[in-house]
């Protein structure tokens, strides 16, 4: 049945509406108004605020399993429902450097999620395992391969459907190699990469448009080798960042956000703890390493980047929150579906308090409450 969700703050992704509902119908907004009929079901919001929800495009498990070690739906149901909680309604679940057997049960575990109708899940991010050596950071260095144009076909093939999302180290890929990834669709994103500026500027200019968790694991600016983080700068690629101070000090989060504006999004890149398989990460106070003691993840939420963006990097809550919800969809190139509060959008809906905690979901349109 329709309804319509009253008396809140709406944040439309552009602007603030008082005095407006939000109506719902299925799984989709249908009308963002102050007119409806009487006969609608309302529900009384409570003076909350109503804001798109989050999606994160890297997140590599929850529930104490990571994907990587069990490439199960189970394991996506666990990370589904840990995030959900903080108002994540969307994500891409995140594979590390593997062996391709490991990949494709990846592959064959996101596909079985979503055919079983379960919420959330994107699709699969596939971080490797085309790294450079030299910045492949907590990935395991046994697992590194250089592509090859038939193996390439292969990945693309097990993850038609599922993958939608790969980075590489762009230095390491021959034209041949780039155009049998730039004619599948899926987004390619910089990362992990020693590139020169001139090798980051070509990958660019052959239509990589994403860049891979900004400032970590790839070739730094310097006023003599502007490297990766140089090119990404001056090109048009949408750039991840993990702001949860660890990965990346707060004033490179101020910095990154002036030159780069709205091409600049959240990502969590978050892990649990869970040493059954290759990876193994123990859980350190604030951040995640592995046996070595290599920063291997976060253990940020996309509601905690929100605050962090407002309290260390000068953000305006709705810049803010744009970064969490209307700049990924965008990266994942479902801009017309998701991160804004307009009719025709998924009703995938935050409902927050004036603390910025999570109140309330509305998930594939329908409502529920959280308990304080």
């Amino acid at each position: 049945m329709p309804y319509a969700l009253t008396n809140a703050r709406v944040f439309t992704s552009d602007e603030w509406l008082d005095d407006t509902a939000v109506l719902v119908e299925t799984d989709t907004i249908f009308a963002v108004t102050n007119r409806f009929p009487e006969n609608l079901e309302q529900i009384d919001c409570q003076n909350l605020r109503i804001v798109p929800a989050f999606i994160d495009l890297q997140i590599y498990g929850g529930g104490g399993r990571l994907f990587n070690s069990h490439p199960t739906p189970d394991t996506i149901r666990r990370t589904y429902d840990e995030i959900r909680r903080s108002g994540t309604l969307h994500f891409q679940i995140t594979l590390s450097t593997l062996p391709l057997e490991t990949v494709w049960k990846g592959f064959d575990a996101a596909r079985a999620y979503q055919a079983s109708g379960q919420p959330g899940l994107l699709g699969v991010h596939l971080e490797g395992p085309y790294f450079h050596p030299a910045k492949r950071g907590a990935h395991v260095a046994a697992f590194l391969r250089r592509p090859e144009t038939g193996e390439l076909v292969e990945l693309l093939e097990r993850g038609r459907d599922v993958l939608t999302y790969l980075t590489f180290a762009p230095e390491l890929f021959a034209d041949e190699h780039l155009d049998v990834l730039l004619e599948s669709g899926i987004q390619l994103s910089a990362g992990h990469s020693n590139a020169t500026y001139a090798e980051a500027q070509r990958g660019f200019a052959r239509g990589i448009g994403r860049v891979t968790h900004l400032f970590n694991a790839m070739s730094p600016l310097q006023h003599r080798e502007p490297g990766l983080v140089g090119g990404a700068v001056e090109s048009d690629a949408l750039v991840s960042i993990v702001a949860d101070g660890i990965h990346v000090d707060w004033p490179a989060v101020r910095i990154a956000k002036k030159l780069l504006g709205e091409r600049l999004f959240f990502i969590t890149d978050a892990v649990t703890e869970d040493v059954s398989g290759d990876y193994k990460f123990t859980f350190a106070g604030d951040r995640f390493v592995d046996e070595a003691g290599t920063l291997s993840g976060s253990a940020l939420t996309m509601l905690q980047a929100v605050r962090n963006g407002i309290e260390h990097a000068s953000l305006s809550l709705d810049e803010a929150l744009r970064m969490a919800s209307t700049y990924p969809a965008r990266a994942v190139g479902l801009e017309q579906r998701l991160g804004r509060i307009a009719p025709g959008f998924a009703a995938s809906l935050i409902l927050l308090d004036d603390d910025l905690a999570v109140r309330g979901i509305v998930e594939a349109g329908k409502l529920e409450w959280f308990a304080d």
